[in-house]
């Protein structure tokens, strides 16, 4: 009895349970069958619209396949297939789709009040640079929230927007959390069409400390020659931090005739200035320079001495001379130890 109760209760548990699991089974092919065709729907969508950067797609029906596109797949073609179109080819991009829906949405979205969708909305319109967005973003630089603010600023920095340059430098306040790494990072996306701009700014003057600091170092990254005057001034600057960023970049320029400020800036009573002043020579490759780094060798700090060890090996046949008379004959332990690991560095002739 009780076994023919068991097999009743197990068929009618089978009967509940196969129309269930069989359930989840169909709703997870029709998933998968409806992302596989989204997916096609963005690699289309992208096509056309790197056949029409390439004259090869008519701007009305480009437009009207971006209307009937999702909001998913508009902005999955731009920033995942596209992301490596040009600057020029993204502007004639977003001149073609400046009144797409989606685009407009992202220009409404940006005046919202939730500050991570103000965020992405501002990542989003960098992608489409036109005349429409650009006003919107300017907007948001001075009015939104700072997150928000920052990315609009990234947004038109990636378009080379020298106007929003000018008003970010001269009202740094707009941005008062963000760091000196990350003005930097802002200060280089402008291109190097920024350069000669940023130059005049140091030369008149920048009293925010982030982004004198930030300044110098976009002029150091971009290896703009004709900054290196202005930059050595500020190895005399009273902020360390300033002076570091001032010796950094003139090694990245390579600014030989900076050569004697830089001898100076060994001296300083910093040593992350002395340290970067180290460096800077090492990438100048000015052979008057080995007296003084050998000097360096035995330095209190640990990163002076590194530096000017592989400065020194950096300036080949003089400096490897004075690298292996330190490991000879100087009273110095530190000083032998580094010279003997910067001269291991020198690959044979």
């Amino acid at each position: 009895m009780n076994l023919r109760l068991l097999e009743s209760l197990g068929i009618a548990g089978a009967a509940l349970i196969l129309p269930v699991a069989l359930g989840f089974a169909v709703a997870r092919t029709v998933r998968r069958s409806l992302r596989a065709d989204e997916r096609r729907r963005v690699r289309r969508l992208a096509a056309m619209m790197r056949a029409h950067v390439r004259g090869r797609w008519s701007a009305f029906l480009l437009a009207k396949t971006a209307d009937d596109a999702t909001e998913t797949e508009f902005w999955g073609a731009l920033e995942g297939r596209l992301s490596r179109l040009s600057r020029g080819e993204r502007r004639q991009l977003g001149a073609r789709l400046e009144r797409c829906r989606h685009v407009a949405a992202e220009r409404r979205a940006l005046l919202g009040e939730s500050p991570l969708r103000r965020e992405m909305a501002a990542r989003r319109l960098g992608l489409l640079p036109c005349r429409r967005s650009r006003r919107a973003l300017r907007t948001a630089v001075a009015a939104a929230p700072e997150a928000a603010a920052y990315a609009a600023a990234r947004a038109l920095a990636r378009d080379a927007d020298l106007r929003t340059l000018d008003w970010l430098l001269a009202h740094p306040e707009l941005l008062p959390h963000r760091t000196a790494g990350q003005w930097t990072q802002l200060l280089r996306a402008f291109g190097r069409r920024a350069l000669p701009f940023l130059t005049e700014a140091v030369e008149a003057g920048i009293d925010d400390l982030r982004v004198l600091r930030a300044t110098l170092e976009a002029l150091g990254l971009g290896a703009h020659a004709a900054a290196a005057p202005v930059i050595e001034r500020h190895l005399d600057h009273e902020d360390a931090d300033v002076r570091v960023a001032a010796a950094r970049a003139l090694g990245r320029i390579q600014a030989g005739p900076c050569s004697d400020a830089l001898l100076r800036a060994l001296r300083d009573p910093e040593w992350p200035v002395r340290a970067q002043a180290a460096w800077a020579l090492g990438r100048l490759g000015r052979d008057e320079a080995v007296p003084a780094l050998s000097a360096c060798l035995t330095d209190r700090h640990w990163w002076v001495r590194r530096h000017a060890a592989y400065a020194l090996a950096a300036l080949r046949e003089r400096g490897a001379a004075a690298l292996r008379l330190a490991v000879q004959a100087s009273s110095d332990p530190y000083a032998r130890d580094i010279a003997d690991e910067a001269l291991q560095s020198i690959a044979p002739a």
